[in-house]
């Protein structure tokens, strides 16, 4: 009897040493391992973050980088693609997700049907956290989550640092924002700039830092946005600036007849949204925002905020230090 006391108490103080209870975003206690070497997201803009954090720490991909997203992100283009939660329909390839042997799986809370996408991760018997992602302001908790599961406290610091920098930036400015001539927009995301986002859409969240107006009186249908929107609500809008995610699309404007009359054409105000080495506003919503909202301030009012040459600079040793140091 005192044999299986003893054996019960060596088994306990195992499992203690090599387990911790963590409390996610939601208020779940989650039992992970105490040494996390292998994280998988499921949405694009979480995986993002891990890959700013440390790149070796993720086990599978949601989808494949490009040649050029490949140059800054390092070891994590050559993890297993494992697809995701997404929205259109994306789900993840379990058996490509369950071969990756993640420690831990971190899932977006708003997402829909949460509940049941919860379920289908824990039968894999893989802890799960729950994280917030409904805003840039959520970086900072992020940031600390990856060092308390990695260890890595210093990286989280130097993250966390110029998220809150750039935070603090642009709460300053909202007050002058304020004082300027409204700048109305519209956002053009497709190829043919007929899919754009309605006001509650967390995909505008960089344009509502930037104290410019969505010129659509539209109402969102879902989390995933882009929806499609017809010329004639466009014209009606007759926004003063057009941004333009698709290079394409902002080049055809030039020659294309039916886009003439709006002012924004006319005055020659359309932008195209920096994508390299990956999206500054959305498609995902990630890190990359913090470059975004800068850029924004900048091409509505210029005199407010300077060019971000040297700031993009910055950005990127801290954020991809492998394809800086090259």
């Amino acid at each position: 009897m005192k044999f299986a006391y003893a054996f019960l108490i060596s088994v306990l103080v195992v499992i203690s040493s090599e387990a911790r209870i963590i409390t996610d975003d939601y208020g779940r206690s989650v039992t992970i391992p105490d040494k996390v070497t292998k994280i998988y997201a499921a949405s694009p803009q979480l995986t993002m973050s891990l890959v700013a954090f440390d790149p070796a720490l993720i086990a599978a991909i949601n989808t494949p980088f490009n040649d050029i997203q490949k140059k800054y992100v390092g070891i994590a283009a050559s993890k297993p693609v494992a697809g995701g939660y997404f929205g259109q329909g994306n789900t993840p390839n379990f058996e490509i997700l369950a071969a990756s042997k993640p420690d831990i799986i971190l899932m977006w809370g708003r997402m829909t049907g949460a509940d049941n996408i919860l379920a289908k991760f824990s039968a894999l018997g893989i802890p799960v956290l729950m994280i917030r992602n409904d805003s840039i302001n959520d970086l900072v908790s992020q940031f600390k989550l990856y060092g308390e599961l990695s260890g890595n406290h210093k990286r989280a610091k130097a993250l966390i640092d110029y998220t809150q920098e750039t935070l603090s930036l642009i709460r300053s400015l909202q007050k002058p924002l304020e004082k300027r001539k409204e700048v109305r927009y519209y956002f053009a995301e497709s190829l043919d700039g007929l899919s754009s986002e309605c006001d509650g859409s967390f995909h505008l969240e960089p344009f509502n830092y930037s104290g410019a107006k969505n010129a659509l009186n539209c109402r969102m249908t879902s989390n995933y946005g882009m929806e499609k929107i017809s010329l004639e609500n466009i014209m009606l809008a007759d926004p003063d600036v057009i941004v333009a995610m698709e290079k394409e699309f902002a080049d055809s404007l030039r020659t294309n007849s039916k886009w003439q009359s709006l002012r924004a054409v006319k005055s020659g105000r359309i932008l195209t949204v920096p994508s390299e080495p990956f999206n500054y506003i959305s498609r995902p919503p990630s890190f990359m925002r913090l470059m975004g909202i800068r850029w924004l301030i900048h091409a509505f009012y210029p005199d407010l905020i300077g060019p971000i040459d040297q700031e993009q600079q910055r950005f990127e040793k801290l954020f991809f230090p492998l394809y800086r140091e090259k």
